[in-house]
């Protein structure tokens, strides 16, 4: 039919997507600022966005800015997938969470990433709890 495209595997998307978002939670984690830019530059195409309530970015310089910002501001947290990646076509969302050791829920996101070329063009984030201020 014309117009109309074969549904690509999920299985395939899945997984692409998954590897893609333990490297977006990697560099999150990661705290040396030259192996996070390295990932970071892997991970992300060269004008790619990243848009959550804290932060309005683009390009993986943008990008790298942010985490490091993340990082001073919260000390310590680590991030971590919650549940499964949920991918069709070429996005991806899934929930996360991010705290300290004692408290590894602190904090929980949804995601959603949007990608090009098998890279991250854009990451659409939404925060599902946080504590109070």
């Amino acid at each position: 039919m014309i117009g109309v495209s074969e549904p690509q595997s999920k299985e395939k998307t899945v997984k692409d997507a998954s590897q893609l978002v333990s490297g977006y939670l990697a560099a999150f984690n990661e705290t040396d600022q030259t192996r996070r830019r390295s990932l970071v530059e892997q991970l992300y195409t060269a004008d790619c966005a990243y848009t959550d309530p804290h932060a309005d970015v683009s390009g993986p310089v943008g990008v790298c800015e942010f985490i490091a910002q993340t990082q001073e501001r919260f000390p310590g947290y680590r991030f971590a997938l919650v549940g499964d990646v949920d991918a069709h076509h070429d996005q991806a969302r899934f929930q996360w969470q991010a705290g300290p050791a004692e408290d590894p829920g602190r904090f929980v996101g949804f995601d959603v990433i949007v990608c090009e070329d098998d890279r991250i063009d854009r990451v659409l984030g939404f925060m599902d709890a946080a504590p109070a201020a």
